[in-house]
């Protein structure tokens, strides 16, 4: 018997359908099984593997960024270029302070805190360029001034039983030292000044104790009468350093000539106006300074930098590639030894004179 058409499409649909219903639902069962999660988070076509991906791909960029660039601005194409010009101009100062001493180089004399060190014809050499003179009568002379600066923050009150414990100590060493003075090989007018400098403060401390308070008027005439003693003592220390160095340095130019020479002086404390062995070099040079970096020339003052050779030819190597570029872009070779916003900070200032608040 021949089926109907009804029939047989009956016959046919209700077995694909139920077999559709099954395949969908185990597609719905599997989809919410923790394999399948995991199998399309690490399909690299799935969005959620771009997101990951994305993210940690930025991750990286942000660090590569942070260790490449370290100036302002520290992103992008500047940054780069910024970068690459401190990196350039790291090296030129590497060139130039690997000739500070070689022959045909120039010559260095670094003067630190502690010591002379020459640099030439490819020789280092230290020598000592501060007399015993010197730190000694300084020991002596510094005393004063810590005694009034630890006196003063109590003027007017009475005596502490730590301020009493710190003028016995005080008055104890100070007599010690006086003693020992009778041992030293000065000449005599410099061992007189220094025993009445010391005699003067040991009165002054019994003085203090025996009152049991700080008067301010004491105070000042004790340093009133001790200011003398302490600037003869300073005249003594700074002739003895002067005749040390100049004996050095004839002794140095007997040995060889220097080639284009420099003077790099370092010191712990920002530089000191008329400084010894700055004004020392200021004849020898006939370079007379004036006023901050742009004073500099053959004479270099490294503030705030002790004992640190390093640190020290790199400032001298930075002033020479400094006036090499000056000279070339502003036909001024201490142009750029003053600040570069200089001449533009003078004109704004001038322009807005009135609008700048004054201080009462």
């Amino acid at each position: 018997m021949m089926l109907t058409n009804q029939s047989w499409r009956s016959k046919i649909f209700k077995p694909f359908a139920t077999l559709c219903l099954v395949f969908f639902a185990a597609i719905a069962i599997f989809a919410k099984s923790p394999s399948y999660a995991i199998a399309q988070e690490l399909d690299p076509a799935s969005s959620k593997t771009g997101e990951v991906n994305q993210k940690l791909d930025a991750a990286s960029d942000k660090a590569v960024e942070e260790k490449q660039f370290t100036f302002e601005p520290k992103s992008g194409n500047l940054a780069e270029v910024n970068q690459k010009f401190h990196e350039d101009y790291d090296k030129l100062i590497a060139q130039i302070t690997s000739t500070f001493g070689k022959p045909g180089g120039p010559t260095v004399l670094l003067f630190t805190m502690k010591k002379l060190i020459l640099y030439h014809n490819g020789i280092r050499e230290e020598q000592e360029f501060i007399p015993p003179l010197y730190h000694q009568l300084k020991a002596i002379e510094h005393h004063p001034l810590a005694l009034y600066g630890t006196l003063q923050a109590s003027e007017g009150q009475k005596l502490t039983d730590s301020l009493r414990d710190f003028l016995r100590e005080r008055s104890q060493l100070l007599q010690e030292t006086l003693s020992s003075l009778n041992e030293q090989n000065w000449y005599p007018n410099v061992v007189d000044n220094q025993k009445l400098l010391l005699a003067d403060s040991i009165e002054y401390i019994n003085q203090v104790l025996g009152e049991g308070r700080i008067n301010s008027d004491k105070l000042n005439n004790y340093v009133q009468k001790v200011t003398p003693k302490i600037v003869r003592g300073v005249n003594e220390a700074a002739a003895a350093e002067l005749e040390l160095i100049n004996e050095k340095i004839k002794s140095l130019l007997a040995k060889d000539k220097w080639r284009s020479p420099y003077v790099v002086i370092s010191s712990v404390h920002q530089a000191r106006r008329g400084e010894v062995v700055t004004q020392y070099f200021e004849r020898v040079f006939n370079e007379f300074q004036g006023e901050g970096a742009g004073r500099e020339d053959r004479i270099i003052y490294a503030e705030s930098i002790f004992d640190d050779e390093p640190k020290a030819l790199r400032l001298l190597a930075t002033h020479i590639l400094d006036q090499k570029i000056a000279s070339a872009f502003f036909r001024d070779p201490k142009r750029l030894q003053s600040d570069a916003l200089m001449d533009a900070a003078n004109f704004w200032l001038w322009e807005h004179a009135t609008d700048i608040p004054k201080w009462p």
